[in-house]
């Protein structure tokens, strides 16, 4: 009736930069001992055994997920702890775990679950708290009353969870290499000038000490001119000579319009190729309803962030920005920037891109264009700005594994 609660602190999975194979580590608690039951009908009180294991994974000196795998008093558990719990969970001192709820009250509307608070000690072990449950029957006229439960129990597993966090503490202090310039990151631009502009994501190039562009086998180094943070774009400007560059439509795209993505998904793992996918747009709003976005079906990945989104004309009529579902269990589904928001940032910033082309492109010369238009881009930053973004909650980029 009442589900145990899980936590997952990411909702939404940005495309941001090339794949990033994060290190996670689980560890297992298991919490035996003893829980005081008291009130109810009968106001008597009663001690019972009381158990429950838990998986908890981290990433660095962050408890990412929590899960309770089994206990014997699910009662206590409810269903919108789904939801809530990664707002209601707290790690403090580097050492305790402390968790609470909101009142909350079943579909059948019997039980009421009042307060719950649980603390668990990395250092003692100590898995403690006490809830407080109201049960409702109405059906034989007895109203309603409270029941109350302190548990108290001893965790194995939390010694060696503690001494994993305790490491990973110390590995921020700083150190002589937090100061080196390491290729951290990657994603996607396009060319739209003969000039050397090029257009990708802010999230792309924020935080990069420098930015280098790879352009038929040489890396260069490019200037970031202008940045939306709202929107996700930016403009940098290299001293690439382009034989070609992409126009920029002057409408955005329509309902099941078909459309080719081009970019470097996860990053040069697969291959340094450039690749593509095809689809068409699904709907004319981005995730809650921003209508700066549009929704397509084409396939979209990390390290496509920043990519062009065009039709068959070769007009660019979106900025690949993100995709959403792959860690919901669902099927994802994929969002770019409208070339209208482009073409207002562009503009603020006296950035002009060439008219648009008015007849389709054989899949040959469309080919030619991609490969000679679109461009990988790195991110080199310092070590010490590595930990600090990974530490972000709402960091966007996926680094490379051996951050």
């Amino acid at each position: 009736m009442i589900k145990r609660f899980l936590i997952i602190l990411v909702m939404l999975s940005w495309c941001s930069v090339a794949v990033a194979e994060i290190v996670e580590k689980t560890f297992n608690l298991s919490c035996k001992g003893e829980i005081n039951t008291s009130g109810g009908w009968t106001g008597s009180q009663e001690t019972l055994y009381f158990y429950e294991d838990f998986k908890v994974t981290t990433i660095g000196n962050i408890i990412f997920m929590m899960q309770s795998l089994a206990t014997n008093q699910a009662m206590l558990r409810n269903t919108v702890f789904d939801e809530i719990l990664s707002k209601n969970l707290k790690f403090e001192n580097g050492n305790t775990i402390l968790i609470t709820t909101p009142k909350w009250t079943d579909d059948s509307g019997k039980y009421t679950l009042e307060s719950f608070n649980g603390k668990i000690s990395l250092v003692s072990g100590n898995y403690s708290g006490r809830v407080v449950l109201e049960i409702t029957d109405t059906e034989h006229g007895l109203g309603s009353v409270n029941s109350y439960y302190t548990f108290n129990t001893k965790c194995t597993g939390a010694e060696e969870l503690y001494a994993y966090l305790n490491k990973k503490d110390k590995q921020k202090s700083p150190t002589e290499d937090d100061d080196k310039v390491v290729a951290a990151a990657s994603g996607t631009g396009f060319l739209v000038s003969r000039k050397g502009h090029i257009i990708t994501n802010h999230h792309v190039i924020e935080g990069c000490k420098t930015v280098k562009v790879s352009f038929k086998g040489d890396e260069i180094e490019a200037k970031i001119l202008a940045v939306d943070k709202m929107n996700d774009l930016a403009i940098i400007k290299s001293n690439i000579k382009a034989q070609q560059v992409y126009s920029v439509s002057n409408e955005d795209a329509s309902l099941l319009e078909d459309i080719i993505i081009a970019g470097y998904p996860l990053g040069k793992k697969v291959s340094e190729a450039i690749k593509t996918s095809k689809g068409s747009v699904t709907a004319l709003a981005g995730y809650g309803d921003n209508y700066s976005e549009f929704q397509t079906d084409a396939a979209l990945n990390q390290g496509n962030s920043g990519g062009p989104i065009m039709n068959q004309k070769g007009n660019v009529v979106g900025v690949a920005v993100a995709a959403y579902g792959k860690k919901e269990g669902v099927e994802s589904f994929n969002f770019g920037i409208k070339a209208s928001t482009l073409k207002t940032f562009a503009s603020s910033n006296d950035l002009t891109f060439l008219p648009p082309n008015n007849r389709d492109l054989s899949n040959k010369d469309l080919g030619q264009l991609i490969t000679n238009a679109t461009v990988y881009i790195e991110c080199w930053m310092t070590v010490a700005k590595i930990k600090q973004m990974i530490a972000k909650a709402e960091n966007r980029k996926a680094f490379f594994s051996e951050y």
